[in-house]
């Protein structure tokens, strides 16, 4: 069985590892950490890429932009 866990280090906790014991249970595993650089990883899909190229194309021409409620973080 393989399995890919995208995540940030915060979030590696006892928790974590008693799960990947529990899904290799009795086998010999292999781990391999990459650090990741968000952009890279959000601009990996096309269809991704191209919507964050619109949203930054959005802010900077001050298009198409939406203001939360402030009476939302009160």
């Amino acid at each position: 069985m393989n399995a890919n866990f995208v995540l940030d280090s915060n979030e590696l906790n006892y928790a974590f590892i008693d799960k990947l014991r529990e899904m290799f249970k009795n086998k010999r595993i292999e781990l391999s950490i990459t650090e990741m650089d968000e952009t890279e990883y959000l601009s990996a899909s096309k269809v991704n890429k191209e919507l964050l190229l619109e949203s930054m194309s959005n802010i900077q021409n001050n298009q198409n932009l939406h203001t939360a409620d402030p009476k939302l973080f009160g």
